[in-house]
């Protein structure tokens, strides 16, 4: 994996879990933004404090000179090895977060994770559909710099023919793909005649035709610059459920949400578009389709 990519990742993955409890109940005190935005001169008063207590530092060292080495790390700028391990300590990181953050650094795959851009593995057609989607909940987290942080995808898949294998394909080589629930990722390849990069993954158990199968995977994201501002889901008339969440980082609204549909997955502007309000930096939809079709979000900064 390319170190950047990695660095990348690490950041997007370290950004994602001090905003959760455990870890945001340590910088929070420090904080005098508002609620829910993470404070980089609160997290380097935590880092501040922790090297006061090492013995590292004297009483009057300044948390504001770690400020700069803070915004590195979470930027994807530079994460050094002592950088990783001093946040490690300061917030006294489980076991699994820390060995996730240092194989993303290191570059180095974790069981149940594929780093799309070290591990493409040539180009090839998509193998023909051995599996139908028969509900899926997806939820889309756009970060602070207005790229998309990671994905979260839930399906039940119903087997059309003996199979043991999905394909899950997507429009990034800038990508890290664990599956949660349900499967391993075993290998990643380009689309032949596409821009999509796709992920084949092995169920758990093999399925004959009929079964159904409960899977659950996430991507994380590392694009070097925003892409376009919005996201797009495919579905078609044989789902049965489609519920779809949209959550933008509290620190990085939009100015204006459009719920969209596009005629087909290529076309530039939508055929339907109309403004929605966001609550709590999140919008959602849900349908039961009555027909191939593209639904999704655009916004404006």
């Amino acid at each position: 994996m390319g170190s950047s990519v990695g660095v990348r990742l690490a950041a997007a993955r370290l950004t994602e879990l001090l905003g959760q409890p455990p870890y945001r109940r340590r910088w929070q005190p420090h904080s005098s933004v508002r609620r829910g935005e993470l404070s980089r001169a609160a997290v380097a008063a935590v880092l501040d404090a922790h090297l006061v207590e090492a013995g590292e530092v004297g009483w009057d060292h300044q948390p504001r000179s770690l400020e700069n080495r803070v915004g590195r790390a979470l930027n994807g700028d530079r994460i050094s090895d002592a950088t990783l391990e001093l946040f490690v300590a300061a917030f006294e990181m489980t076991r699994e977060h820390a060995d996730e953050l240092r194989a993303l650094v290191r570059g180095r795959p974790l069981r149940d994770r594929l780093v799309v851009a070290d591990q493409l593995d040539g180009e090839e057609p998509l193998p023909p559909r051995t599996v139908r989607t028969l509900q899926v909940a997806e939820h889309h987290e756009i970060g602070s710099d207005r790229s998309p942080r990671q994905h979260v995808t839930r399906q039940l898949l119903e087997a059309v023919e003996p199979t043991d294998r999905h394909h899950y394909s997507f429009d990034t080589p800038h990508a890290a793909v664990t599956v949660l629930t349900g499967g391993a990722p075993l290998r990643a390849f380009r689309v032949t005649g596409t821009s999509l990069c796709a992920v084949e993954i092995a169920l758990t158990e093999p399925l004959l035709p009929g079964q159904t199968a409960h899977l659950e995977y996430r991507t994380a994201f590392a694009y070097p610059g925003p892409p376009a501002p919005e996201f797009r889901k495919r579905v078609s008339s044989s789902m049965r459920h489609v519920a779809l969440t949209l959550r933008f980082d509290p620190s990085c609204l939009p100015r204006e949400v459009l719920c969209a549909r596009w005629a087909d997955i290529g076309s530039t502007e939508p055929v339907h578009a109309v403004p929605v309000q966001l609550v709590g930096g999140q919008a959602s939809q849900e349908v039961v389709p009555d027909s191939d079709c593209v639904i999704g979000w655009r916004w404006t900064w």
